[in-house]
């Protein structure tokens, strides 16, 4: 079900995207042969109008296939991509990228209008992990003990917790969990390590606590500040690793992504469709690297065409830069691909 949930999702952003370059290729006046979600052979095809819809086997990528692109016999076609103004070209190349951005405002407002945006609290918590040595160990705690009451106050939100914890450094506080269907007073002293406030030891985990933010306007307003957060942050990650500040083994590929989508979507609704909007904003920023096979790089060459003045780098070459550029992404698919699997099995 984690597959079919990831494969869902990572779907609906790439027609989410390729929706941008086929409504902008409309738009324009260019004529679209194929509108794609996915590679390889299609599971479902059919034709509408002039356009060829499909959907095929291998999720991850798809395309809009559009007059001019392999078709020499329509050189001198008006609707041929190639013939249009640098700014109509321009506007479809980067219309994908624009639609994921979107796509994240529209799914960051509805997680945060219908549930609210993530906090840092939980509630309903229980234990996940006890230190080796720790003292909840030494008082008993074991891991997926609900935590109820602390020196008899109710347990509602991780603070709750954390508060009573850190207000008694070197005293004994009691606490009360639920253990399968009993219910077991213990008493550990939360003691201080280093400049680290008092803990006694334990990572805990439970249910997200979601906060809105007002009405629908508020909500929405929050959801576009926040997609420009996640820009800013999805940006400085490829920054730092094009520096060499973060590590090529940092770098999460489609199984990682699988697997990071899918357990966010055993967490609830809410944490899938924040993974979505993240990976929405991903999706549009790394499509705007400037290499080439991805938008960035068909971006750049019409960049160029404009500051030669109109003067257009030879079709042939810019598809045979495209295809080193598609090879070269491929290779680092397979290996982040590797990357990924071996992380799995490592676990």
């Amino acid at each position: 079900m984690n597959i079919v949930m990831a494969l869902l999702a990572l779907g609906i952003l790439i027609f989410i995207h390729e929706l941008g370059h086929f409504w902008a290729a409309r738009a324009t006046g260019v004529k679209v042969e194929e509108f794609a979600v996915g590679f390889g052979h299609p599971i479902l095809k059919f034709r509408r109008g002039e356009t060829v819809y499909r959907l095929n086997w291998f999720p991850f990528g798809g395309y809009v296939k559009m007059l001019g692109e392999d078709n020499p016999e329509a050189a001198n076609a008006p609707d041929n991509f190639n013939n249009r103004p640098l700014a109509a070209r321009m506007l479809v190349i980067v219309a994908g990228v624009l639609m994921n951005f979107l796509g994240a405002i529209v799914i960051l407002a509805l997680m945060i209008n219908l549930f609210g945006f993530p906090t840092n609290d939980i509630k309903d918590i229980y234990v996940a992990k006890v230190a080796q040595g720790s003292p909840a160990e030494q008082a008993g705690l074991q891991p997926n003990d609900r935590l109820l009451e602390i020196n008899g106050k109710k347990i509602v939100t991780q603070n709750d917790f954390t508060r009573e914890i850190q207000a008694n450094e070197g005293r004994p506080v009691t606490v009360r969990v639920q253990r399968d269907t009993r219910t077991l007073d213990l008493q550990v002293t939360p003691v201080r390590q280093g400049n680290n406030p008092p803990m006694i030891g334990i990572g805990i985990d439970g249910t997200r606590v979601y906060q809105k933010y007002g009405g629908f306007l508020q909500n929405t307003y929050f959801a576009i500040r926040h997609t420009g957060e996640i820009t800013y942050m999805t940006v400085d990650g490829f920054a730092k690793l094009v520096t060499g500040q973060l590590a090529f083994k940092d770098m999460a590929g489609p199984v990682g992504i699988i697997q990071v989508t899918g357990q966010a979507s055993q967490a609830g609704l809410p944490s899938y469709l924040y993974i979505m909007a993240m990976l929405s904003v991903n999706l549009a920023v790394l499509n705007l690297v400037p290499i080439p096979g991805l938008d960035g790089g068909r971006l750049l060459f019409l960049i160029i065409e404009g500051l030669r003045g109109g003067k257009r780098i030879p079709l042939e070459k810019e598809a045979s830069i495209n295809l080193i550029g598609i090879l070269f992404l491929l290779g680092l698919m397979v290996i982040v691909t590797f990357q990924d699997v071996f992380k799995l099995i490592s676990q």
